[in-house]
């Protein structure tokens, strides 16, 4: 009896012993959900504090106005009194050319890759869907041999199961390719509720595998973005404000698009990153709306979300989204102006400080970049109201400049006490080589 009890035993055990294996190698059972998030867990936290990235802080900037007679006050005083530091990556030597300058697309869009190169990005976040490792692979593959950085989405389905052992083969596998530029971690996770607990957790074992490429969370509502922060590296904030049938400018009126832009990098300014993904879709080609009712914005509306970006101190931009944009708008509109700031992003990026300048009028705001190595000056300043504004911009004593060249102009314009007037009309981005 005690013979058959043991064979009955062991017979039990046995069965039960290749069940369990049998489970822990299909990578979506229970069983090898909780092994592998265990050891994903145990390495985030022997890893944690080894590969936290450093943070650095950003000051206040007062944008107050100031009178005619306090601004050659102002003018007379040291430029380091107004600097405002940037927040600068750690892992810079991941980012193509210190500024990243992208598209979102689809994975299935192997051919548009060399195209979005030619539109001078060179970066791009396709939405990788139900598409297996493998063909995101041969994604990678096709945009290294286009010269373009990719981030790579992070399957949602198993980021919303909490699913890290499966992420992080998924990322132990890619995260050498040349082409990945980081990890997008979620879409809009605000929207669906997904637990901030959870992309935490995800957050933890992907940096666990991989701390050397930033992970980024997109979102469209800033009041959310504080209790996701655990989460990221760098926060990816969208405006798209150009709705079909509206008036020029609408959706920047009063201000707001400064406020919201300025509000975000405020809430990402101890992050690695703050990017902005700006608006690049909308009628059909025919000029009928979509059912995102909205239309392709002007070149100066365009212009002017770009550079109103910039100066929030958004270092990097993303357009969204290429293959519902229209390639004759990209052409006439996106390309010219990503040809334009690519001119003056050696200078903007070159410093770990910018300045920003005090202007007799709270609507206009005003930042200098100086090139460390050739100490040029470059001035951006924008009209942030629906009004023709004239302004007054103090330039620091020990700036020396005599003469501000109005960029894409014929125009050059002397800077008197050290106060360089011009008059903005609405919306107006207008940009100065000082000399």
């Amino acid at each position: 009896m005690k013979l058959k009890f043991r064979i009955i035993f062991f017979v039990g055990t046995l069965l039960v012993t290749l069940f369990i294996v049998k489970l822990s190698s299909d990578p979506n059972s229970w069983v090898s959900w909780y092994v592998g998030t265990t050891k994903s867990e145990l390495w985030a936290i022997s890893q944690r504090l080894e590969n936290s990235p450093p943070k650095l802080s950003q000051q206040g900037v007062n944008h107050n106005s100031f009178s005619h007679n306090e601004l050659i006050s102002v003018a007379s005083s040291s430029v380091n009194s107004t600097t405002t530091q940037i927040a600068r990556n750690s892992d810079s030597q991941n980012i193509p050319e210190n500024f990243p300058l992208g598209w979102y697309d689809s994975i299935t869009n192997l051919d548009t890759l060399p195209r979005i190169a030619g539109e001078g990005m060179n970066m791009v976040m396709p939405y990788i869907g139900q598409q297996s490792i493998q063909e995101v692979r041969a994604y990678l593959d096709r945009a290294a041999a286009a010269g373009i950085k990719v981030m790579v989405e992070i399957p949602r389905n198993q980021v919303r199961r909490d699913h890290r052992w499966l992420i992080t083969q998924f990322v132990k596998q890619l995260k050498t390719h040349p082409a990945v530029l980081g990890w997008y971690l979620f879409d809009e996770p605000e929207f669906i509720k997904l637990s901030p607990r959870i992309l935490e957790r995800v957050y933890r074992a992907i940096k666990a595998e991989d701390p050397h490429h930033t992970v980024a969370i997109a979102f469209g509502k800033l009041i959310h973005i504080k209790k996701y922060i655990k989460a990221l590296d760098t926060v990816i904030y969208f405006k798209y404000p150009c709705y079909y049938d509206s008036p020029k400018f609408c959706g920047l009126e009063n201000g707001i698009f400064r406020k919201l832009t300025s509000t975000a990098a405020f809430l990402a300014k101890q992050q690695d990153h703050f990017w902005m993904a700006l608006q690049g879709y909308g009628e059909n080609e025919d000029g009928s709306p979509t059912k995102f009712n909205r239309r392709l914005p002007s070149i100066a509306e365009e212009r002017y979300m770009v550079y109103s970006a910039i100066l929030a101190q958004a270092d990097g931009l993303f357009f969204w989204t290429h293959y519902r944009s229209q390639q004759r708008w990209i052409n006439s509109v996106l390309t010219p102006i990503v040809k334009e700031l690519k001119n003056y992003l050696p200078t903007i990026t070159s410093s770990n400080l910018n300045h920003q300048l005090v202007t007799d009028n709270p609507h206009i705001q005003a930042v200098l970049y100086q090139d460390l190595l050739t100490q040029n000056s470059l001035i951006i300043a924008i009209n942030h109201s629906s009004k023709k504004l004239q302004t007054a911009i103090a330039i620091k004593q020990n700036i020396k400049a005599n003469s501000a060249q109005v960029i894409n102009s014929e125009k050059s314009i002397n800077i008197n006490q050290g106060l360089l007037t011009n008059t903005f009309e609405p919306y107006a981005v207008q940009i100065y080589q000082l000399k």
